[in-house]
This record gives structure tokens, sequence and C-alpha cells, in this order.
């Protein structure tokens, strides 16, 4: 039973507890929050708390009390009675309590006190849902968990500090090697019980020895346990490990209940409840309840991955909420951040790959940015591999290259096939779908931060691709990954058409948190100890949902925490500003814990964020083999004079969405392994990373918006979303959220205290502009607009589909009813009235555009709206000759600049690409340089030649490279090659006339300008995260190897040519001035790609 908040309402009122009174039960939680936030951050933020003397008494008789309300339920708790569920759940919030107070007690300096101090508390957080916090304790009190040397003690003391030893590696679970130690130990026991025990019998006394005998029977069945525990949490045996705990831990209760041993009894009671707690948290119970794949996977999983059990809302979800039910076709996971969604997504894969193994089934994971598909991607293929499943990454481009369709299209099997688990973004898989690339079913469609459903930007296209696949697979299952959202049983039910199917797995009333927090925000204050002088303070505020209040303002660092003077952040009327050189150095403070945010709102402001707190933080004495590794790279495939390469030096990094996607994820690397102190980002981090910081500053909590030259508020669950970031698991027993006041400081604490809701669907948001429509004219107008061309290519797709006019129709409204939307507005009379409004949108522009079923199927091939392919066609018919097949060769393309500049020409008239090319145009880039970058990306030219030859360089070479960084992977990546691929096939050059071989490089063509290379081998290298300056000479010695001749997708025999590669051949390959070696080549292959283990 998982805890839930009612729980710890309820032991609150506890008569134990009650009998210290409310008023000081109250005042101790509130002191006990303050100790810990003082314990954790006391160094960077000075906390001014009330102290009193009897503060130290209070505490430990609150503990005492709680623990009294645990100790009444500790046996319901052990025998898992039905019956006596209330008492379990007490004993669970009691211990809960407890362990919260007990944590911030000193430990004892006596051996044998602190021994007992240090298992108690174990047991405690382990019985309260709280293994995660105790090992935070360990990180921070790393002389209370030394073992004493057993060098000249008795028989019984070697017992005892033996079995301290086992007991700190079974909680704390630093690996296979760390647990099985445990069995050497417990056998070298074994070995010294014969040389011992008989002097510990010898006192003289028969009563002494007696007392001893006993104690010793009862360590005797400790250690017997304990052994078999050690066994089952690496092996997942014996089966029945239940039944042998209760016999041995009982034996040693009783044993030291006869010898009168009080602290014993009590601490093996504990002990026996953290044991049966660690069983049921198990990963082996998964892996024993479900199949032999899921099996493999808890195997290697434990073995390479020191993952050993259950998060408390993992297990929640697998053992009482039915995650795993086979009945549950539709499940919606509402957890909050570093709540272990990944995992539990990866057993419902298996599952379902177990479940369709006979059809050939395969798994759709599908995620909002290219970041986080490579992030993804790195996590799956590392735990999916060692048990022979295949995970394949698409390119982030919208279109499907020639590579990606032979992979798709595959009908091979078993060891050969092409992929298991194909991880795309919304873009990409839509066209898959929609065009039927793949010919094996579709078992299961997994959609990460689903949340996204209701963004301007893609939300309507992500509820139109869950409603295609809802019509078109009709046997597919969902899973859908989403943090902070009410009610999220609705969209299970509107994903699997029945309430018996749709599941929600939530935690919107469990009272566990991955760590404690505490939100506020900060501004700048003048001090005139020092001239110019000028100081941080902190206010903690009260949120939704629940984070620890601390009251006053609270001064953060020394005076100066960077090196810039007042009039930057405090005006001379004492206004705010510089928000976010505030939150730069309020980041640079609070580095001394770990990697803190530093959030700006734009790509300007993140650059100047970090190279304030490089220019304070001082260079590193030591720096990591991975930092120097991401220098060299960023030296090689960028600039030696990059910025970003000093900084890193500095244990300072930047992120944000003009940063090549490689770049990004050898950052984000950075931050999972401890390297950084300090990351700026902008806003988009929240979307693309997948790991916990220490903590997280924002300069704003507003966003800039595509369709508006203005800024809006983010949405309580994007910031929820960002915050949730901070506090790093098992390492910070507090995280850090703040946001500078910016001169509104009544407007931010409102804001914090906002629920975040139900989620909002985007279709119900914009058919709101269908009220002004009073006739057929308006309707159509309106859904003209830019905002509405996801649902026009919805519709388009559905007259592909259906084909005859009438038959759309009649069954428009049904078609309808598969989105959220339309469901939603079915719920009240306005929305009633809008979805009749919104019915007689759809069958206004079905009959508009089923006039020309010839540009409807062009426009469901290319992913264009029917407009978009109207104003393609019309650019192609207006050049001055006719498109011909050698128009579309790479030498044409990429050696002569006019070919590409007339593509581009058209390129920028389709809405769909023009959006993000003008971005390029308007800042005096016109469409004959549009080609030359592009045959300059091609060609192999470095980036930072690139943008010396294209990009002024006014505001210095960074400003240049992050224009060129842009220009390339969000203007031509995701557009240029996105365009080419439609207008080859609108160009009316006959495909089906064309040799297989002249099909190919047309179609390769995207590929080339997406990765920057100009062979088919140097593409797939590319596509298995070969860094760009060695893909094309790796191509060519994949291309004379035997590899290439292999069984398998030319992406399995790249990687397979990767796996197998010999030094030599990465020493060879590599660049004569580039600053990696082979090896380091390869390391950084390894990372990209997804191959570090």
């Amino acid at each position: 039973m998982s805890l839930l908040k009612e729980h710890l309402d309820q032991v609150d009122n506890h008569w134990s507890v009650l009998a210290i009174g409310s008023a000081e039960r109250d005042r101790g939680l509130t002191l006990a929050d303050a100790r810990l936030v003082r314990k954790s951050i006391g160094r960077q933020m000075h906390l001014s708390t009330d102290a009193h003397p009897g503060d130290d008494d209070l505490l430990q008789r609150l503990a005492m009390a709680y623990e009294m309300a645990a100790i009444e339920g500790l046996s319901a708790f052990v025998t898992l009675s039905s019956v006596e569920d209330s008492l379990r759940n007490q004993c669970v919030a009691g211990a809960s309590r407890t362990f919260e107070l007990r944590r911030l007690f000193e430990v004892p300096e006596r051996v044998e006190e602190r021994l007992f101090h240090v298992l108690h508390l174990s047991a405690l957080a382990y019985c309260g849902d709280r293994w995660s916090d105790i090992r935070r304790w360990y990180a921070e009190n790393p002389n209370a968990l030394v073992e004493p040397s057993a060098a000249d003690q008795p028989w019984h003391y070697r017992l005892l500090f033996r079995l301290f030893d086992c007991w700190v590696r079974l909680f704390r679970k630093q690996g296979w090697d760390d647990l099985d130690r445990i069995r050497e130990i417990i056998a070298g026991l074994r070995e010294d019980q014969r040389e011992f025990e008989k002097t510990s019998l010898a006192s003289g006394s028969n009563a002494q020895d007696r007392a001893m005998a006993l104690r010793l029977i009862a360590f005797y069945n400790w250690a017997k346990a304990t052994e078999l525990l050690a066994k089952y949490v690496l092996q997942g045996e014996p089966r029945g490990i239940n039944a042998l705990l209760d016999k041995y831990f009982e034996a040693a209760i009783d044993a030291a209940i006869t010898a009168g041993d009080a602290q014993l009894e009590v601490l093996v009671r504990w002990l026996h409840a953290a044991a049966r707690q660690m069983v049921a948290g198990s990963l082996w119970w998964v892996a024993h309840s479900i199949n032999s794949r899921v099996t493999r996977f808890v195997g290697s999983t434990t073995k390479h991955q020191a993952m050993f059990e259950l998060l408390p809302p993992q297990r929640a979800a697998l053992q009482e909420q039915g995650l795993l039910d086979q009945a549950a076709t539709a499940v919606v996971i509402d957890l909050p951040t570093s709540g272990g969604k990944t995992l539990l997504a990866q057993f419902r894969i298996l599952q379902a790959l177990n479940q369709f193994a006979d059809d050939g089934g395969w798994i759709a994971y599908v995620v909002p940015t290219r970041a986080l598909s490579a992030q993804i991607t790195r996590r799956l293929r590392r735990d999916f591999s060692p048990i022979g499943v295949r995970v394949e990454q698409l390119t982030g481009a919208v279109e499907i290259d020639a590579i990606e369709e032979e992979m798709l299209s595959s009908t091979a099997e078993g060891a050969s096939r092409s992929f298991d688990v194909l991880v795309a973004t919304p873009e990409k898989l839509q066209l898959i779908i929609r065009n039927k690339k793949v010919p094996r079913p579709l078992a299961l469609l997994v959609m990460d931060e689903a949340h996204n459903m209701e963004s301007e930007r893609r939300g309507m296209r992500i509820e139109l691709l869950l409603a295609t696949v809802k019509q078109e697979s009709a046997q597919a299952n969902f899973l859908l990954l989403m943090p902070f959202v009410e009610r999220a049983e609705v969209l299970a039910r509107w994903l699997a058409n029945d309430v018996g199917g749709g599941r929600s797995v939530s935690l919107g009333t469990s009272a566990w948190k991955p760590n404690e927090r505490i939100v506020g925000m900060f501004r700048a204050e003048a001090d005139d100890s020092e001239r110019a002088g000028w100081r941080l303070n902190y206010q903690t505020l009260v949120t939704t949902p629940k984070t620890i209040h601390l009251a006053g303002m609270h001064p953060v660092g020394k005076i100066k925490p960077l090196d810039i003077p007042k009039s930057k952040l405090i005006g001379a009327n004492g206004e705010q500003k510089g928000f976010a050189l505030q939150a730069a150095a309020m980041a640079t403070v609070f580095s001394a814990r770990g990697t803190s945010i530093a959030v700006g709102g734009t790509i300007p402001s993140v650059w100047s964020m970090a190279r304030e707190a490089a220019r304070k933080l001082p260079p590193r004495e030591n720096p990591s083999d991975r930092i120097r590794l991401v220098q060299k790279f960023l030296a090689t495939e960028i600039s030696p004079n990059f910025e970003l390469i000093d900084m890193l030096e500095r244990g300072v990094a930047v992120h944000h969405a003009a940063l090549p996607d490689e770049v990004r994820t050898l950052v984000e690397w950075l931050a999972e392994e401890g390297d950084l102190s300090v990351l700026c980002a902008t806003t988009t981090i929240a979307q693309g990373i997948n790991f916990p910081v220490s903590s997280v500053f924002m300069a704003t909590n507003q966003k800039k918006q595509r369709s508006y030259p203005f800024s809006v508020e983010m949405s309580p669950r994007e910031f929820w979303n960002l915050a949730g970031r901070a506090g790093r698991m098992n390492q910070d027993s507090v995280g850090v959220v703040g946001i500078a006041e910016a001169n509104r400081p009544t407007d931010i604490v409102e804001y914090v205290k906002k629920a975040t809701g139900e989620l909002v669907s985007r279709l119900v948001t914009v058919v709101a502009e269908l009220d002004a429509a009073n006739s057929s004219d308006e309707l159509a107008a309106v859904i003209q607009s830019e905002q509405w061309e996801d649902f026009r290519c919805y519709v388009n797709h559905l007259v592909r589909e259906i084909g005859n006019l009438d038959q759309v129709l009649s069954s428009a409204e049904l078609s309808l009813r598969n989105t959220f939307g339309y469901r939603v507005l079915q719920e009240s009379p306005e929305g009633q009235a809008r979805a009749r409004k919104l019915l007689e949108a759809t069958k206004l522009y079905a009959r508009k555009i089923s006039s020309d079923p010839g540009q409807v199927a062009m426009a469901d091939m290319t992913g264009f709206s029917f407009e978009g392919v109207g104003s393609a066609l019309h650019g192609i018919r207006s050049l001055e000759r006719d498109v011909a097949v050698e128009d579309f060769s790479a030498e044409k393309l990429f050696g002569n600049a006019g070919g590409m500049a007339d593509f581009y020409g058209i390129m920028l008239r389709i809405p769909q690409l023009a959006r993000n090319l003008n971005d390029l145009t308007t800042s005096g880039t016109n469409k004959r340089q549009l080609a030359q970058i592009t045959q300059a990306w091609v060609d192999g030219q470095s980036i930072e030649e690139i943008a010396t030859a294209y990009f002024k360089a006014e505001d210095g070479a960074t400003h240049a490279i992050t224009d060129a960084c842009r220009a390339i992977y969000r203007n031509l990546v995701n557009n240029g090659t996105w365009g080419l691929s439609a207008l080859s096939r609108l160009s009316g050059i006959d495909f089906e006339s064309l040799s297989s071989e002249q099909k190919r490089q047309i179609d390769l063509l995207p590929a080339m300008i997406y990765h920057g290379v100009k062979t088919e081998e140097a593409v797939l290298m590319r596509m298995n995260g070969v860094p760009r300056s060695i893909a094309g000479q790796l191509g060519e010695s994949f291309n004379a190897s035997s590899a290439s001749s292999g069984e398998g997708s030319g992406i399995q025999k790249v990687r397979s040519f990767l796996e197998h590669a010999s030094m030599d051949t990465w020493n060879r390959a590599r660049p004569s001035n580039g600053q990696l070696s082979g090896r380091e080549y390869q390391e950084v292959w390894k990372i990209l790609g997804g191959e570090a283990r």
C-alpha cells in the first residue's frame, strides 16, 4: 500500500502524537523542515530562524511519539493482512515521520550506539517509503557508515560489526559487487564461529553465558536472513523468500526477547519489516510476475546498472494501479519529475513486445525534441541491447530518407529484424503512420512529455497523431507519460474507448516526493558595506504542490557574488533589472552543492549569464577526462575559438536551440555525470532534459511564443516540470527553485500557488475562434489560419483515406470523435455548439479539397497542407524550365548553388517551411546564400568557416557561430531537408520510370543536408552517432570492409562495423587537423550513438 497524504494526516492525530499537543507537533515539524534546509543549504543561504532551548527535546519526544504509532502497526506491516490495512498505513506513516525527525539527530560517538542508530534510521526509512532519502543521508554522513575494526573484539561484537557492514550494503546498493560481498562476509563469519564462539560462552557465569548464547542465536538467525535477502536482491531467488525471512527474523526476535536485550529486539523487528519492504520493492517482483523477456531485462539491469528496486511510485504503478494489466489498452502515467516514468515505460514495452511477438509487433516511442530523442535512445539501447531488443532512432527531419525507408519497410524476422523500438518525433511518426511505412502491426505507442498536447506549437499535432493511430491501428495500445495532470483518467478513457480499458497511474494523493524542495523568489539589494556593493535575498513562497516554507527574507552568498556593477541589477529608484544576471548569480552561489541551472529568456541572455558565471568561478584544478573530451570535440567540430570551450574549464556550459544536437547531448551527458557547476539555458530545457540538478533559478516565468511578438506566462505545468528538475535523487535532501522577483512580487506569489489543473486540448482552445463565424465563408476563413494547419492536414488525410466525398461527409463526425478535443466539447452546451461549428467547418474544407484528389494525395505524402502543396506546385510551374531528374543529383544541387537556390525560392512560398526559412532571409540572407550555406555544409566546411563566410561577427565570434548553428540546425536541417524531399515528389518526375538506384540517390539528398555529408556511407555513419568530421573517412573504411556486404539494414551493418572496428581504423580515419584521437572519436561515438554502457 502506498503512503498517502491522508495517512500522514491520520498519524499526525494519533493519541501518542496528540499527547504532546497539536501546536507543539506543528512547531516541531516546522522546526525539522528548517533544520533540514539549514543543514542542506546553510553554506549558500543564511537562514534566520527562531531557536528555543527546548527544541532538541521537542524533536526527541516527537520522534518517540511517531515511532510508538508506527510500532503499533508493525505486526500488520509484516504480515500484510488486508483486514489491518489501517494499521499498516499507520506503520508506514509513523515510520516516515520518525525518519524525518531522527535523520536530524547527531550520530552517536560510541561505536555500538552509532551502529544501532544507523541501522535503526535506515530501517525506518525503508518502512516509511523513504529509501532514496536514506541514501542521501548516507552520502552526507560517510563517517557514520565506517565498519569498526573487529580486531581483539569479543565474538558478539565481531558479529554485530560484520552484520552492520552487510546491512549498510543492502541499504545503499552501490552495485552488484558491493552486494555480492555480503555472501563472502557471511561465509567468513561461519569460519570465525569455530574459532571465537567458545570463548564467548566461557565467562564462568551460567546466567551470563545463557544470555550471551541467546544473543548469539539472535545474531546467527539475523545473519542467515541477511544472506538470503542479499541473494534475492541479486538473483531473485529463492522465490519463497518472505516465508524464510519470517522464519529467521522471528527466531532472532524471540532469542533477543529471552535474552532481555530490548535494544536488539526493536532493531531486529524494524530490520524484519525493512527486509519485507525490500522484497516488495525489488525489480525481481516484476520479473517473476510477467515473462522471461522481463526476467532477462531485470537480470541485466541489476548486474550492469546497479538498479535493484522500485521507487514507491513505480511500485504503486505496478502492484496497485495495474500498469501491466493486459486488459488496460491505454495507460496514462502522471508522475512528478524524477518519479521513474522511463523504467515503467520499459516494463510496458517489454510486455507489449511479448504480447505481439507472433505478429512482429513494434513499439513507437515518441518524444517532443531531438535532444530528448537522443537521450531516450541512449537509455533504451543501454538497457535493451543486452537482452536482444533492437532500438533505432529516426532523425528529427520530417521526411523519411532512403535509409530510413529501407529500415521501416523491412519484413526480416528474428535476429535480422530491423527494429523493435523506434524513437521518433511526433512529426516523423505522423508521416510514417499516414503513409503506412511499416508493414508490421504497431503494438504500443509511448508518448513522452504528453502534456505537450496543450502546447500552442505542437499540441494539436500530437492530439491528431494519437487520433490517427487510434483510428487506423486498432490493435495498438497507448502509454502516455506526463507530470502534474489532474484527472488523467479522462485521457485514458478517450484512448481506450471504454472505461475498463483506460487506466490512470497517478501520484495525485501520494505523500512520496523525490526530495524536499523550497520554491521562492530572489532579488538584488544594495549593500553599502562595500563600494557599489550588492547582494541577493531569497524569500520562500507557499506553493501548489506543497514545498517547504520558511518565513522571512534570507541573504544568499556573499556581497557581489558576480563581478558586475550594482547599476546593472538595481535602478536609480530601486527598481529591479538584469534578471538574467541575477539568476546567474544565484546559480553560481548554489553551484557549490552541485549542478545549478540558470534559465534565461533569450539565447543572448544565456551567453551573458554563462560569461559572468565563468568569470567568477575558478578554473578547475583537474578537469575530468569527460570535460577534456567535450572540449576537444567542440574544437574539432565547431571551432578552436568557440567560447564554450573555455567556459567548460570552469564547469560552466550553455544549452539552447542554436547549438548542434550533438553539443546539447554532450552537455547533458556532462550534467548527468556531475561535471558541471552552472548550466545556463533557455526555457526549452524543460522539454530537452531528463536528468535532475541541484538547483534551478529562472530569470522569468515567461516564454517566447512563435505566433506573437511578445512573451506569455509559462503554464503552471510547464513551470513545475522545469522546477521538478531541482534536487538530485540520492544526493540532495533539498532542491532549490527560484524566480526573479522582476518588480512583480505579487504576481510571482500568486503564480506559484496556481494548480496545474486538467490537460486542456489545443483543439478545444482554438475552436473558440469559430464563435464569431456566422457563415460558411467566415468558417472557411477561420480554419485557414496558421494554427489550424495541423487540423487541415488531419482532414486532408481523412479525405485521402476514405476517398468518396459522400462517405467522408457522413463519417466526418465519427472521425472527429476520435480526437480528445471533440469529446471534451460534448460535455457542455457551449462546447456542443462549438462542436457543431467544427463539424460544419470540417465538411466545408473536405468539400473544397476533394475536388483535387491528386493534390490531396501529395499533401498526405509530403506532410504539407493542401494549400502548401498548391504553393509548391505554383512555384515549380513558375520556374523558367521544367524540373528534370538531373536537377536532383548531388553534383547539380551541391556543386551548383543555382539549382538549390531555385528550390529555396519555392520553399519560401510554402507556409510550413517559410516560417523558419524567413528568419534567415529577414536577416539579410537571400535564397542564393541559403543554397551556398547548404553547399558549404554538405561539402564538409566547419561551423566556424560557414560562420566566418556568411554571418556577421559584430558582437564577436560567438554571435556569428550561434547564428550559423541556428541557420543550419533549425532552418536548413529542419526545413531545407523537408522541402527538398517534398519538391522531388511534386516536381512532376515520373518516379515509377526511375531505376531503384536513381530513386535511392534522390531520396538520399535530404539526408546529406541533414547530416552535412555527401556520401551514403557517411550518412549511415552520422545516423549511428559518428561525428561529422570523421564520418566521411569512416564511411570509406566501411565501404572497403566485408561488413558492408553483411546481413541486416544499412544502419545495423554500420553499427556492427563500428562495434568491431579496430583502433587502427579509427586512427586512420581521423582528420589530420582534428584534436580528437581515434580512441576519443570512438568514445564520442559511443555516447552520441547510445552505445556507452
